[in-house]
């Protein structure tokens, strides 16, 4: 274990690797911290990533997208057109939508291997404890940071050891791998089926990533038992399933205490109606990075971190957590959330899954 470091990050998925990489770039001592020995292992979410023109509409404040979304051809999977939203009794709304898929694993693999070019250090089987002062307590002992950035995921420890609080919604979801032959579309399915949230069907080369999520507030069992049952209505024989909980509720207000701030799902810093995070980890896990360099070389505040990822994010992030909020008014009944599908149509669904306004 090494003693000391200017930044220490825990996590070394999208949002921890980019901000150990771009802390580096700037100069700093970088250490990560990475629990499992495989990285990306096992793989827990959709594997999808839109391009990088869906990316700049969603978020038009964002800086700099081609750099940070250059993704090497072997790590696309299958390019797709659209997405296709299934209401409760199966009518169909076609949305055009740019994006591609990868295999996660590989993808954050891609990510730590060049925080460690930029000179981070990669420490691998190293779980984080908690964050006491400028010390960073893990199963290995002690290190000294003069800043702490927690990419651990909703149920940050390094978060909650400083008072950062967690994402009020946390819904709990699955995935999987199956194999054969798909579409170049991404499926989601509403209703009974996916009681608060939805099942998906996201097609890669031979096969699809298959998963569903749940809202603790209206799934009458765990999840894992409205997967099987999706899976068998479906005819897939899936590989194994793997779970995550995802922070629905939108980004948590203060992101920074002290020399410690958080980012992507620590910092609840997902898309409330989709429940996507690789485009925002990356983004705002560079912003991390930077100012995390920048204050552990006495050049920034920390603070500034709060001010920049807000200013680059948040607002559509906010607009998407409130249409979540109106459609939770649907769930419980079927034929609410058709109707209420019926009157939006694809165009403002369209608009719905990219954090947009929906009226007029």
């Amino acid at each position: 274990m090494m003693e000391k470091a200017d930044v220490v990050v825990v996590g070394a998925g999208p949002a921890g690797s980019t901000a150990a990489e771009h802390a580096a770039l700037k100069g700093a001592d970088v250490v990560i911290l990475e629990r499992r020995e495989e990285i990306g292992v096992p793989v827990r979410c959709g594997e999808l990533l839109p391009c990088v023109s869906e990316v700049r509409s969603i978020f038009p404040n964002s800086e700099d997208l081609e750099s940070l979304f250059d993704i090497p051809e072997d790590l696309i999977s299958r390019e797709l057109e659209a997405v296709r939203i299934w209401s409760p009794k199966h009518r169909l709304y076609e949305i055009p939508f740019l994006a591609i898929t990868t295999d996660r694993d590989r993808f954050d693999q891609h990510l730590a291997k060049k925080a460690q070019e930029a000179g981070a250090t990669l420490i691998r089987k190293c779980e984080c404890k908690g964050v006491e002062g400028d010390k960073v307590l893990t199963d290995d002992g002690p290190i000294s940071a003069k800043v702490v950035i927690g990419a651990d995921g909703p149920l940050s420890r390094v978060g909650r050891s400083v008072g950062i609080p967690r994402a009020e919604c946390l819904c709990p979801a699955v995935t999987a791998q199956v194999k054969g032959d798909f579409e170049n579309k991404c499926d989601m399915y509403f209703g009974s089926v996916a009681p608060g949230a939805y099942a998906w069907i996201i097609p890669k080369d031979g096969g699809a990533n298959v998963g569903l999520g749940v809202s603790p507030r209206y799934a009458k069992g765990n999840v894992k038992k409205y997967f099987r049952g999706f899976a068998e209505s479906m005819g897939f024989d899936v590989g194994r399933v793997s779970g995550k909980f995802v922070p629905m509720s939108g980004p948590i207000s203060k992101t920074v205490v002290g020399n410690t701030l958080v980012v992507g799902d620590a910092a609840g810093q997902i898309m409330p109606v989709n429940g996507g995070g690789i485009p925002i980890a990356l983004i705002c896990g560079r912003i991390a990075g930077k100012v995390a360099a920048k204050t552990a070389l006495k050049e920034s505040s920390l603070e500034m971190y709060d001010t920049l990822w807000k200013r680059q994010v948040e607002r559509p992030l906010r607009t998407g957590a409130r249409s979540k909020a109106w459609a939770d008014m649907c769930w419980g009944s079927n034929w609410r959330l058709e109707m209420a599908m019926s009157i939006l149509r694809a165009r403002r669904m369209g608009k719905l899954i990219r954090c947009k306004s929906m009226f007029p």
